[in-house]
Parts: structure tokens; sequence; C-alpha cells
């Protein structure tokens, strides 16, 4: 949940600068009402767009593990990885080098 509140509060942050995010659910049992609810557990003010149930775009990703972070640049080249919460700086400094 936390990694999620600081995900909505960067979108809006770097979106002028070319930020475009989407979370994927691979859970097969999601909903898009699930998801509301959780972003409203959550504390999440500015909902991140959400592929539900995309179990290709996961394994394309390699995301073996809840909370996988993948932060690509421009050029779609994999620049940041993370298996864990992700911290608001360390997500801040790595945007930074790329955008």
């Amino acid at each position: 949940m936390e990694e999620a509140r600081t995900w909505s509060e960067l979108l809006p942050a770097y979106e002028d600068r070319g930020l475009e995010m989407v979370m994927i659910s691979i859970d097969p049992n999601e909903t898009e009402q699930s998801i509301e609810a959780f972003n409203s557990r959550a504390g999440v003010e500015e909902p991140v767009p959400t592929v539900i149930n995309d179990g290709d775009v996961a394994r394309e990703f390699g995301a073996t593990a809840l909370e996988t972070t993948v932060i690509l640049d421009r050029n779609g080249e994999e620049v940041y990885r993370d298996i864990g919460v992700s911290d608001a700086e360390t997500l801040r400094t790595e945007l930074e080098g790329v955008l």
C-alpha cells in the first residue's frame, strides 16, 4: 500500500515531464472494484492506470513477485528494478535520471 501511495503522488509530479505509468495486477481474482477498494484503503488519491490479470505482461517484464517495480527509459530500456517496496526518495532519484 505504501508504494501505491508513493506512485500516486509521483505520477502527477512527473507527468508533464513525460512519465507514463501502469500498474499490473496478476491476481486472477482481481476486479476493478477490488482495485478501487485497495486504492481507498491505501489512501491513493490519484489512481494509477491498472491492467488486471495480465500474466503475459508480467512474464515479459520478469515480474516474479508482488511489489516488483520496473522503470524504463524513453527508449524502452530497463533502468531500474526492485523486488519489494521502493521508497519515495529512490523512485524520485531514478525518475530524475531518465526524465
